[in-house]
């Protein structure tokens, strides 16, 4: 990989022995990289309530909730694998959108968790690009959040006028992976939508 650090060779002194651990290190990665990591770093560092501990917990209960719902569209080969991860992604988002976290961390926090996943989902798929990737479940998570809460709260949501929640939930998730179901199928699918979400929420309260 290419380093920054390239010096004609020389005999090697206490100095240069002593940075060569830091050298080695520079050297597996690219400027950019490098003042990601430390950026990421210090927008943790800057956080009173969590630890990059907490955004790896993240990260596994997107897996958790990935488990639930990827079995929703084993027979449909043709459904969109990123619409799904970017549910599930949004599902963790609006999680902790609504967990016992300070309100003015929020932000920060589910930005820094939405960076983490958008680095995860490209480097399995290169050809993404992440900032285009990071505005677009930015969006997404936003625009789920309304049906969550409503597949969440389902009784209060209906006395309100919004009829079957779940099933919109599992309509709205269908037409954007491609999908098409009976309304047998989509009220089941709504149903397994709301457990992943409400075991998504439950875990992301748990955790501090």
């Amino acid at each position: 990989m290419f380093s920054f650090f390239k010096k004609k060779p020389k005999v090697p002194g206490p100095q240069d022995e002593a940075r060569k651990p830091s050298d080695e290190l520079r050297s597996e990665f690219s400027r950019a990289t490098m003042a990601k990591g430390f950026s990421l770093n210090d927008r943790i560092n800057r956080l009173r309530s969590v630890r990059l501990e907490y955004f790896n917990a993240l990260m596994g209960v997107t897996d958790d909730v990935a488990d639930q719902v990827f079995p929703l569209f084993d027979r449909f080969s043709a459904a969109s694998n990123l619409e799904i991860h970017g549910f599930c992604a949004s599902t963790v988002a609006v999680a902790t959108h609504v967990s016992m976290l300070p309100d003015e961390e929020k932000p920060t926090i589910i930005g820094i968790y939405l960076d983490l996943w958008v680095d995860n989902t490209v480097a399995h798929a290169p050809a993404l690009n992440g900032q285009i990737l990071k505005g677009s479940v930015d969006r997404l998570w936003k625009g789920y959040m309304p049906g969550i809460m409503r597949a969440v709260g389902e009784d209060e949501a209906i006395k309100l006028g919004f009829p079957n929640p779940t099933v919109v939930l599992a309509q709205e998730l269908d037409r954007l992976t491609g999908v098409e179901r009976n309304p047998a199928e989509q009220a089941l699918a709504g149903a397994t939508l709301k457990e992943a979400v409400m075991h998504a929420i439950l875990m992301v309260r748990a955790l501090r």
